[in-house]
Parts: structure tokens; C-alpha cells; sequence
């Protein structure tokens, strides 16, 4: 007899079977379709999981491509930009190049190291001997001033130099021993400032109680100076710090060792090393694309295996745009450098790119007839303008070639630079002396920097050239430049050498001396730059531009321009054709972020496609489940009812025999 036990989480169980047939066995038969398709369905989401997996692969190894591409392809500051800078004496002067530097090969002298100021006071027998209390003011320069206090409860020699060092400011202070007889022990003040201007300032308030007087600038140990380096043997030129920007173009000299009888040679050239390395690169990341791309899109014989993207349309795509991205010739380039194969670079067996180092070298050194920015040009994204008031000056990988049409650049408005200008002086000459040789200026929104004139009487035109080299050779205004000059009707002007609105200049004030009415400015006096302001036109179509100084940059977004920048240095509103044309390693940039951009790139809607397919298939199996699980509990319940009933019918059987009478042996 067969019963029923009742119903687990996993459906209904049965202790016995009254049939003696095997119903989970008919169950399990009777679903086996359904868990088919819901197998076949994990199975079609594992392959496209494989693929999109592979796809995500792919797109690394096209970053790395696009990266390796760029150095070569970047309109500045690419490979062909580099430059290596050489010293023939690194023990008296080091030198960097960056990409402006121009190759050449420079005579310098170094005459004289920038110092600091240091001053010390009179010995004393030890450095915990009791001073005098008060206070200690102390400034450098036009700097900003540091003023110390001085108590009984660290009024000595060794509480002195602690109370400067934790004022901070432009001084420390240290205790030295000279070894002179019974005091030895001096307060040593220095500078933290190099520079001729950058003197040190005492004003001295330490006279109260029982100690001993003392004076920090007894002593000058070390006078302020500036650095003095001679270009050549007809320029020279002096700076605050023995870090000299720009006196080669692009190029910072650091000076360790003053000798006025030694000429050292300064070399600049382009690192045709970090060419050819980058070339290769360049070839390693395209072919572990195209190895990538041969080993998942081949069928394996052998093992009848296909690779998981045999077939796919997109990978296909891909492989032809890379490959005629770099098969083209490249347009406005020397007949020797306007194809890969003419600077030693190949396509061969399935597609990969070969380099041929010796070959590239040779045109590196102009051995091939062509120059380096020819080559350049071979790679990057370059330009000309027919106006050199409107010059080309960068382009990026979303900027499109011009083609025999070049684009139309229409300056509206020029860029100006930020200008004051003076009053005066009366009479045309100026006489400066220690009662009106300072002068302050805030430049671009830097803090003001103070200059200290040298004495002597000047004409208008001098005393514009001693401004314009002190305060370019002011460390404080960090690089930011001015220009100083005499208008038409001989006034003084001072302006900065950077364009634009973010050039601005004001007269802060000429100390407590008399510089600003002598010379004809008001304090606060100030001025802006303005930025130049224009437009592109494109087949008769205008694309939007913003300014910033005197650069013009397509507007992002732009159909042809995007990126496109050119330099206006005209005065007035004129007009230029711009021709661009883009090289190989630009072009295959280009074509890649067609793939990669985030947005709109071919790969992101590939992955989206993948991602979209998944989740359809995540709801089609569980609806596959459900119908699944409501198949299998409605044949559980109609076998247990069959099995019921058989065991009804069992158990009436069973009754009635017992009813009948024995049967009779005879």
C-alpha cells in the first residue's frame, strides 16, 4: 500500500508507489524540453559573455595603440618635439631643453653665482648667554617683513635664533662657533633669497633688562648678488637665481660653478633616440592588435575550434580602417617622407607593421634628403597659414584635414596685452635715488614683487630698459614677464608680455619714496589684456571659435574645426586660409577614437549591444524557470491523485476479498 507523505520545498514526495510506476522518472521526461531551452539559453549568454570579453580585450590594446599613436601624431609636444640638451661642463653648468628649444649649439660664461645675504653678530663666550629683551624685525628685499619677540623666558643667544627660524619668513638663523678666542658664538643670519635686491633689512628693538646688547648685523658674511652669465661674448645678462630661463630659447640653465675664463658649450639637438623608440612602440602595440585580431577571428583545423570572434562583422571593420589608415600617402610632405615605406616602416605578413631602425635613422640625420619636420609631418597633424599674422599653431585628433580647400580664419578682434602708461616725467629724464628707487607691481594676479633702481639719472628709454630687466629677473613673479617701453610722446609704459584677459598689470605702489609722482603714475593704476575674438568658415559655413590671448580654438563639437587653434598676432581685425593636413599616426587616431570614444565610439555600442543581449536572456530563462516550476508541480499533483485513487481502489479490493467466504479445500 502506497501513501502519500506530503509536500517538501522541492515538491511532493511519495513513500511508496501504489502503481509501481516510477513518476519522478515520467516527471523529469515530460519537463526535459523546458530545461533544454533554459540550457541552450546559459549557453548562447556564456558565448556572448566570451565575446564581450574579448571585445573588452580588444579595446585595451586599441587604447594602448591610440597612446603610441599620439606621441608620434600630437601637432606639439610629440616625439619629433623632443629635444636633448647637453653641457660640455655638468660640474659648472646642467641645462634642460623643452620643446621650444631651437637645436643649436651656444657659447655661455658664467661670470658670477647668485647669492644670499648673511649677516652675524658679535661673539659671544656661550650660546645660552643672556641678550637683551625687546623685539627684532627683519625683511628681505621688498619682502614681506618678519618680526620676532624677545622675553625673559627665551632671551638668549641660542632662544633668539630658535624664535627667528619658528617665525618663518624669508630668514633662518643658526648659532656658529668662528674658533676665535673666549666668543666664539655668533648668531649667523641668512637669506633664503638669492639676488642682489634681496638684502637683509634689520630693525633692532632688543634694549631692555640686564643682558648683553647685541647687533645680528654686525658682520656681513655674505653680501646679496646676482648670478652674471655672458651669451656669447656679446650678451650678457644677470638674475636673481642661478636658474636662468630662456636665455637660449626653451632652455634652463642651472649654474653651479662661476669661472669668467671658461666657455662652456651649451648643445641642442632633437633625440632622434626617443624617435626611433617611439617608432617602435608605435609597431609593437599595432601588431599585438593585429595578433589579437588574427587569433580570435581564425578556425583551427586541427582541433576544429573557431576563434570567438570568427565572423564578426566589427572586427572586420576595424582591421580594414587600421590598415588604410596607414597604407595612404600623406599630402603637403617631401616626395622622400609622405609614405611609411620611405622612413623605414612596412605592412607585411598578416598585416603587421615591421620597422627598419637603420633606415629611419638615416632619415633622423637628413641623410635621406629630408629634414625632421618633414617626418613630422609624415606622423603628426600640421598646418600653414597664407598670412604669417595668423600662423597655425596645433590641431588635435578631432580636427579634420582641409583637403584643396583650405579653411577660411577671420580675426575679429586682435588680442591686446595689459598696458600703463605714465604721465610724465617732465622733461623727458629721471633721477632716482635711494628717496624714490622703489617700484611694485602686481602681474597677472601674482602678489606685488618690488624692485630696488639703481641709482643714476635716466632718460625715458633707460630707465624702461632697467625695469624691464629687473623685474624679468624677479624670482617672485615666476616667469610672468613685462615689457617696458616709451609711447610715441615719450611717456613710460609698462605692460606684460603675456595676451589676453587673463594678462593683468597694476602699480601697487613706489614704497615709502617718491618714484610713482616722480615718473607720473597713480598708485593702484591699472589695466587688462583683451582676447582676440574671430570665427572659421568651412565651404561657406562659419564654425564657432573662442579665444584665450591671442590663440583662436575651434569650438568642440565643430564639424571640421574641433581642436584647430591658430595664433593671432596681428593688431588689427584681418583674415587667413589655413591649410591642414594630417599624417598617418594623426589619422590612425582618429580612426581609432571612432571605436573608442566613450559616447558615440563603435565599441561602447557593441558592448551595449552584448550587455542588452544578456539581459534579455537573464529574463527569458527566468521565465523559462517559472513555467518550468509550474509544469513540474502540476504533474506532481496529478500522479499523486492517480497514485490516490490507485490506493483507494487497492484498499476496496482489499475489503471486499475479506467479505467472501473461504473457499472450500474439497
Amino acid at each position: 500500500m502506497s501513501s502519500l507523505s506530503g509536500i517538501s520545498s522541492s515538491g511532493l514526495n511519495f513513500t511508496g508507489l501504489s502503481t509501481g510506476i516510477d513518476t519522478q522518472k515520467l516527471v523529469d521526461g515530460l519537463t526535459k524540453i523546458n530545461l533544454s531551452r533554459i540550457d541552450t539559453l546559459k549557453a548562447q549568454q556564456s558565448t556572448i559573455a566570451d565575446k564581450q570579453a574579448k571585445f573588452a580585450q580588444l579595446q585595451g590594446l586599441l587604447f594602448d595603440l591610440q597612446s603610441k599613436a599620439n606621441v608620434l601624431g600630437r601637432s606639439a609636444g610629440s616625439a619629433f618635439d623632443i629635444r636633448k640638451a647637453t653641457s660640455s661642463d655638468d660640474t659648472s653648468v646642467t641645462v634642460a631643453a623643452g620643446t621650444a628649444a631651437i637645436p643649436g649649439t651656444y657659447n655661455i660664461t658664467v661670470a658670477a653665482l647668485a647669492k644670499s645675504n648673511q649677516i652675524a653678530s658679535a661673539g659671544f663666550a656661550d650660546p645660552n648667554a643672556t641678550i637683551k629683551t625687546g623685539t627684532l624685525t627683519l625683511q628681505v628685499g621688498t619682502g614681506t617683513a618678519t618680526t620676532v619677540t624677545i622675553g625673559n623666558q627665551n632671551n638668549t643667544l641660542q632662544g633668539l635664533a630658535d624664535a627667528v627660524n619658528a617665525a618663518g619668513g624669508d630668514v633662518y638663523a643658526s648659532i656658529i662657533n668662528d674658533g676665535t678666542g673666549g666668543s666664539p658664538y655668533r648668531l649667523l643670519i641668512s637669506s633664503s633669497k638669492t639676488g642682489a635686491a634681496n638684502t637683509i633689512a634689520v630693525t633692532n628693538n632688543l634694549t631692555v633688562g640686564t643682558g648683553a646688547a647685541i647687533d645680528p648685523a654686525n658682520t656681513v658674511v655674505q653680501a646679496a648678488a646676482d648670478a652674471q652669465v655672458s651669451l656669447g661674448s656679446g650678451l650678457t645678462v644677470s638674475s636673481a637665481t642661478n636658474q636662468i630661463n630662456n636665455l637660449i630659447p626653451g632652455t634652463t640653465l642651472n649654474l653651479v660653478k662661476a669661472d669668467i675664463t671658461k666657455s662652456i658649450q651649451i648643445a641642442i639637438k632633437a633625440d632622434t633616440d626617443g624617435v626611433v623608440k617611439s617608432a617602435q612602440d608605435f609597431v609593437d602595440s599595432y601588431n599585438a592588435v593585429q595578433n589579437f585580431i588574427v587569433d580570435q577571428t581564425q578556425y583551427n583545423a586541427s582541433t576544429q575550434t573557431a576563434g570567438a570572434l570568427l565572423g564578426n562583422r566589427d572586427v572586420a571593420n576595424l582591421a580594414n580602417d587600421l590598415a588604410s589608415s596607414l597604407t595612404a600617402t600623406v599630402p603637403g610632405t617631401s616626395a622622400g617622407a609622405n609614405r611609411l615605406s620611405s622612413v623605414g616602416l612596412s605592412i607585411g605578413e598578416k598585416g603587421k607593421l615591421t620597422l627598419n631602425s637603420s633606415k629611419l635613422n638615416q632619415a633622423l640625420s637628413g641623410q635621406s634628403g629630408v629634414v625632421l619636420g618633414d617626418l613630422k609631418k609624415l606622423f603628426a597633424i600640421a598646418g600653414s597659414s597664407d598670412n604669417p599674422g595668423v600662423s597655425y599653431n596645433i590641431a588635435t585628433n578631432k580636427t579634420k584635414p582641409s583637403g584643396a580647400v583650405p579653411y577660411q580664419v577671420q580675426i575679429d578682434v586682435a588680442a591686446t596685452q595689459a598696458v600703463v602708461v605714465s604721465a610724465g616725467p617732465p622733461g623727458g629724464t629721471v633721477t632716482i635715488s635711494p628717496s624714490n628707487n622703489i617700484l611694485q607691481i602686481k602681474l597677472n594676479g601674482l602678489l606685488a614683487a618690488g624692485i630696488t633702481l639703481d641709482s643714476g639719472t635716466y632718460s625715458v628709454s633707460d630707465l624702461a630698459s632697467l625695469i624691464q630687466r629687473k623685474f624679468n629677473s624677479a624670482p617672485t613673479l615666476n616667469g610672468n614677464l613685462i615689457t617696458a617701453g616709451v609711447t610715441i610722446d615719450g611717456k613710460l609704459s609698462i605692460g606684460t608680455q603675456a595676451y589676453g584677459s587673463a594678462a593683468k598689470i597694476e602699480i601697487t605702489g613706489g614704497g615709502s619714496g617718491s618714484f610713482l609722482a616722480d615718473v607720473g603714475f597713480t598708485a593702484n593704476q591699472s589695466a587688462s589684456g583683451r582676447d582676440v575674438a574671430g570665427r572659421f568658415t568651412v565651404n561657406g559655413l562659419t564654425e564657432t571659435a573662442t579665444g584665450a590671448g591671442q590663440i583662436l580654438t575651434g569650438a568642440t563639437g565643430n564639424k571640421n574645426t574641433d581642436g584647430l587653434q591658430v595664433k593671432a598676432s596681428i593688431t588689427t581685425s584681418g583674415s587667413a586660409n589655413v591649410t591642414v593636413n594630417q599624417g598617418l599616426a594623426s589619422r590612425l587616431s582618429s580612426t581609432l577614437n571612432k571605436y573608442l570614444d566613450p559616447v558615440n565610439g563603435r565599441l561602447k555600442s557593441v558592448n551595449d549591444a552584448f550587455t542588452k543581449s544578456s539581459a534579455e536572456i537573464d529574463k527569458t530563462v527566468s521565465r523559462q524557470k517559472t513555467l518550468l516550476q509550474a509544469k513540474t508541480e502540476e504533474l506532481q499533483l496529478k500522479f499523486a491523485a492517480m497514485e490516490s485513487a490507485v490506493s483507494k481502489l487497492k484498499n476496496v479490493g482489499t475489503s471486499l476479498s475479506s467479505l467472501l467466504p473461504a473457499s472450500s479445500s474439497k
